[in-house]
């Protein structure tokens, strides 16, 4: 898709940002990590929600009373063509995104920890990078995923100061 964006008459001639969250912010992150030179004219990145897979799943099994299967999880995931859980964490690849990142979590959120989404940010290796913790809720799906459209200012003005 970038390179569509790059060679596109009229869209590479537009300033680029990134949006990627959740799963997509992590393989974001492994496409700056295995091709830095495709995203030498991007801004800066929306982050939000990006997982370790791995503590997803530990979460979301204990929830279900399943947590003595977590490898079998891991074996089916291969199975169906993906990648094991621990390759698939926003932490592994965040030392290689040096552009401004503002991320957001949830903090409460029931599916991951609030220090594993810390430990992502901490990693990243931009030296403009910025946390938002959503507060006051556990909901991932409906509090995190929905934060910007309730809330745009913060996106909207950190985007406007990247992007004008």
């Amino acid at each position: 898709m970038k390179k569509f964006v790059d060679a596109h008459p009229e869209f590479n001639k537009m300033k680029v940002a990134l949006y990627s969250q959740c799963l997509g912010g992590i393989s974001q992150y492994a496409a700056i990590s295995k091709h830095p030179e495709l995203f030498e004219n991007v801004l800066c990145m929306c982050s939000p929600l990006v997982p370790n897979m791995t503590v997803i799943l530990e979460r979301f099994a204990a929830l279900q009373g399943v947590d003595q299967y977590l490898e079998l999880v891991d074996l089916e995931l291969l199975k169906l063509g993906g990648f094991p859980a621990a390759d698939m964490s926003g932490a592994l690849w965040a030392p290689h995104v040096k552009l401004p990142v503002l991320m957001w979590q949830v903090r409460k959120d029931i599916l991951t920890t609030a220090e594993d989404s810390q430990r992502t940010f901490d990693l990243l290796a931009s030296t403009d990078k910025e946390l938002y913790w959503i507060e006051d809720t556990t909901k991932r799906f409906e509090d995190g995923y929905n934060w910007f459209g309730r809330h745009p200012e913060k996106v909207l003005s950190y985007l406007a100061k990247y992007m004008s």
